[in-house]
């Protein structure tokens, strides 16, 4: 089994001198235990596209335990593809690196530690393509996995064209080999399917084209996945300094994320077992013939309610999801969100999305993660239409909702947030351009007129949101508070609280 650690470490003697990091050695092939799986003995059988933290938490971590429980026998190599990237750092560890699982499972703190060792090597691909293009031609390579964010995950990018390029190098060289199964994690719907489309159209422009798309049909696994496990990065220097006294090693890889996670893979669950049997901890990898369930869980309630809480986070000044939850009145509105507008017009069963939301609860309160909402509100615009949009056309379709005029008021407030923090928002976001228009059309101080403009927008949203029961008036009432009164008298009053009845507004 791989090296773990307690969750505290022991008491330092009266008067010792801990050891600076400097002092400590690096991690290294040196540090991994004897009586953990002969890693070095294991063939390269999964290639991965990115070298970023949320992979090491999620791919790397489960192909670990899979190797730990003796159902998988293979390691993975790394293609960094940008010029950032963390290179030269798992090579000069040996692809070791630190795994700190810290967060809240039923409201009680978990914090657990454990050496990962799934990783062989990483290759640049600027420079070491044909090295590259050598480990996805050999037999025992049968897996491919992307992480290259939704920005590299489109024609004009360089990874569909690398991809396409490995796949005719597998064509060309080992043309009769095993079925290669290719798993995109990036946050977008179907990343399958789309992603065998980028190829497919790329497929034309090379060497026995029309051999070659025949081929990727007949070789070729592509299966939609979806990803979940806040990852934040590199700890705060007291923090990682004291982590690493503890683990007696400095660790340039060091990875700090929460306990729960999920990777939900979209694959006939018996062929996929075959290849990569990495589901050894059931509750947080799942291979299904179908994982819209799983999707719509996760964008639903956890991003969702991240998204919709973003702006008024932002505009009263709360830096953290963390500070947000525990936030008399944020922390409420989180509730109200989650357990009376989103679950209540999601399709999933009620029981199973109530659990769910109250360990979003747990995930939002983890007092181990800054989760800063300023990097959750990029690309807010889209990131609206495809969590919060659904939720309220399904809030409008609800017995009572068509006939009442009756509009989801949290997520109602939530964009008129958002209207009101876009007109100061920094300038660098790709979509502020999108709802900035609006903000431009109209004068300064006509309200009513920029809610009715940009929820009237079906090109933006999908839907013409001003057409919901009772949505365009509960935006237009909540804009103009927040203007004039400002965040906290918003949240103050919204429906249904205690300080609504003291307050008597609306």
């Amino acid at each position: 089994m791989p090296q773990t650690y307690p969750p505290t470490p022991p008491s330092a003697a009266a008067g010792t001198v801990q050891p600076s990091r400097a002092e400590l050695p690096r991690l290294s092939a040196a540090h991994w235990p004897t009586g953990a799986y002969r890693r070095e003995q294991l063939p390269e059988r999964v290639l991965q596209f990115g070298t970023g933290m949320l992979l090491r938490a999620l791919c790397a971590a489960f192909v670990d335990a899979a190797n730990s429980a003796g159902a998988f026998s293979g390691r993975i190599a790394v293609i960094q593809s940008t010029p950032q990237g963390q290179v030269r750092a798992i090579n000069a560890q040996d692809g070791l690196f630190t795994l700190v699982e810290r967060g809240l499972e039923h409201g009680a703190p978990v914090d657990r530690t454990r050496l990962v060792g799934a990783i062989s090597r990483a290759l640049l691909a600027d420079t070491e393509w044909p090295a590259v293009r050598d480990v996805v031609a050999r037999p025992e390579l049968r897996v491919i996995v992307s992480n290259v964010t939704e920005v590299g995950f489109r024609m004009d990018a360089s990874f569909p064209a690398r991809l396409t390029d490995l796949l005719h190098t597998r064509f060309v060289r080992l043309p009769e080999g095993p079925p290669v199964f290719v798993i995109p994690t990036e946050l977008v719907d179907d990343n399958g399917p789309r992603l065998a489309a980028m190829v497919d159209r790329l497929a034309d422009g090379l060497e026995r084209g029309p051999e070659f798309r025949e081929w990727l049909g007949r070789r070729v696994r592509f299966c939609s996945s979806l990803v979940d496990r806040i990852t934040t990065g590199t700890p705060a220097r007291e923090v990682r300094a004291a982590l690493e006294r503890r683990l007696g090693y400095a660790d340039d890889l060091l990875t700090v994320t929460e306990p729960q996670a999920l990777w939900a893979i979209e694959a006939d669950p018996a062929e996929l077992r075959a290849t990569f049997p990495i589901d050894v901890l059931p509750e947080s990898v799942i291979i299904a013939p179908d994982i819209g369930f799983y999707r719509e869980r996760k964008l639903r309630l956890l991003n969702g309610a991240h998204t919709a809480t973003a702006p008024l986070a932002l505009l009263a000044g709360v830096r953290t999801v963390r500070e947000a939850a525990e936030h008399s009145r944020l922390g409420a509105f989180l509730r109200h969100i989650l357990f009376e507008e989103i679950v209540p017009s999601t399709n999933l069963p009620a029981g199973t999305a109530l659990a769910f939301a109250e360990t979003v609860i747990d995930r939002f309160r983890n007092p181990w993660l800054d989760h800063e909402w300023r990097v959750i509100a990029t690309n807010q615009t889209a990131k609206l239409r495809l969590r919060v949009v659904p939720s309220l056309t399904a809030f409008a379709r609800m017995p009572g909702a068509m006939s009442g005029g009756k509009a989801p008021q949290g997520l109602a407030l939530g964009l008129a947030a958002y209207l009101q923090w876009a007109r100061s928002h920094p300038a660098g976001d790709a979509d502020l351009p999108l709802i900035e228009r609006h903000w431009r059309a109209v004068e300064p101080n006509a309200l009513e007129e920029l809610a009715r403009r940009a929820l009237s927008d079906a090109d933006l949203w999908g839907a013409n949101l001003a057409e919901l029961p009772g949505l365009l008036e509960a935006t237009m009432r909540w804009l103009v508070l927040l203007q004039r009164d400002g965040v906290d008298a918003a949240l103050a009053a919204l429906p249904g609280w205690p300080e609504h009845a003291a307050t008597g507004r609306t």
